[in-house]
């Protein structure tokens, strides 16, 4: 079971990684095509557009996998490079953080308490 479990692991990574040479092999195949058969001007250039779509598609998934094969560290140099905002440092007032999206007010659980239990200690006085 783990040989097989192993065995499809390892054909799924084989597959993944030449996704850029599988496509390479198609836009092959319509660029036959497009040189061998006759077609309507129309239709040829239909294909044109197809082989061209179909080579940009070929060099997007090159260019993912090779950015998969980029070392950690040089990921890392990327994260570094790009403008982050920290979302911890930046203060809301607790006035927009009591409304909600109507803009309306509401009240906070504390409040809420605060006056169910007045209302029950006033109820028990009476």
């Amino acid at each position: 079971m783990n040989k097989f479990i192993l065995a499809s692991f390892a054909v799924a990574l084989l597959l993944v990684g030449c996704a850029g040479e599988r496509q390479g092999l198609v836009c092959e195949e319509i660029e036959y095509r497009l040189n061998t058969m006759s077609y309507s001007p129309d239709q040829r250039a239909y294909m044109e557009n197809e082989l061209n779509t179909c080579r940009a598609e070929e060099a997007k998934k090159k260019n993912e996998s090779g950015q998969s094969k980029s070392s950690i560290y040089e990921r890392y140099a990327n994260t570094e490079t790009s403008p982050q905002v920290d979302s911890s440092k930046v203060e809301i007032p607790v006035s927009t953080l009591l409304k909600d999206s109507s803009d309306e007010k509401t009240t906070s659980i504390y409040d809420r308490y605060k006056s169910v239990n007045a209302d029950s200690s006033a109820g028990v006085q009476q």
